[in-house]
């Protein structure tokens, strides 16, 4: 179970695959003043309308994602916890049966076999509830991921109102070979996500 809800528990991380928006806007938007930069040598540029967001220091730093990371954490270690509680004295009882049987202490080979045929049915059961509880967090994860996405995406767009970007790149690994630091929000981004949620920790993504 620990392997199968590895990738589930980071996937609040992995969000950052999904974080590409493309934000349009009626007719065609002329660079203002504002769009410009100086280089090193002195010499005025155009800055492009768009951005990227590292998204690894976004989910990393945005407190939202981080809460809800923890929440699924939290959520898997108790089922682990059970798990192992119950696992523990299964064990117990599967050791307990084996004594018995081998020093003959079942009144009859009938006794035997129905205190054997208990035994399994607790370790099915116990395998059910293993498979049970692994999809569920899966599918707590996916609501949780979508929920992430759903959200920042309705932010990025009230962000970008006073900004005018008609394109905001998810970066993440490799995806984007090389980029000026100019066009990095990352931390203009974090800001304002981080303002928005302590103002309201609950956030109503638009759908």
């Amino acid at each position: 179970m620990k392997e199968k809800l590895h990738y589930a528990i980071e996937a609040v991380l992995a969000v950052a695959v999904v974080i590409l928006f493309v934000l349009q806007f009626s007719g065609n938007k002329k660079l203002s003043d504002a769009d410009a930069v100086v280089s090193e040598d002195g010499a005025s540029e155009n800055v492009m309308p768009m951005a990227y967001i590292d998204v690894d220091s976004l989910m990393s730093n945005y407190t939202y994602s981080v809460d809800l990371n923890e929440q699924i954490t939290k959520k898997y270690e108790n089922s682990r916890a059970n798990l192992t509680e119950r696992m523990r004295k299964l064990q117990s009882e599967a050791a307990d049966f084996q004594r018995k049987y081998e020093t003959g202490a079942f009144l009859s080979q009938e006794r035997a076999q129905s205190e054997y045929q208990r035994v399994m049915k607790k370790q099915e059961d116990l395998q059910k509830l293993e498979a049970q509880l692994s999809q569920e967090l899966g599918e707590e994860q996916f609501r949780m991921n979508e929920e992430l996405r759903k959200t920042i995406i309705a932010q990025l767009r009230e962000f970008n109102k006073g900004k005018g970007y008609q394109l905001v790149y998810g970066k993440m690994n490799d995806n984007i070979l090389y980029a000026d630091d100019v066009y990095n929000i990352t931390g203009e981004v974090v800001e304002y996500l981080n303002r928005k949620y302590a103002s309201s920790p609950v956030i109503k993504p638009s759908e």
